[in-house]
């Protein structure tokens, strides 16, 4: 299973370049991280595949969903 986000409308301003509007693609924030992750804060952190990258963002400023991965090849 994949995870997407997406950003919720009041904290798109805090992030140039993404939008409340497209889903993206949750990846890790390194190969390998199966546990979440957090700032010293002790904030969750999301990293969205984007066109250009990839972006971390706080996890609480998105919506997510799980969808199924499918397999290539």
């Amino acid at each position: 299973m994949a995870h997407q986000a997406r950003l919720k409308s009041q904290y798109a301003k805090q992030y140039p370049g993404l939008n409340g509007v497209t889903w993206y693609d949750v990846d890790p924030l390194w190969p390998g991280l199966k546990e979440r992750t957090t700032n010293l804060m002790g904030q969750r952190l999301a990293r969205l595949k984007t066109n250009t990258g990839h972006v971390t963002v706080l996890a609480e400023h998105c919506d997510i969903r799980t969808v199924e991965k499918v397999e290539q090849g």
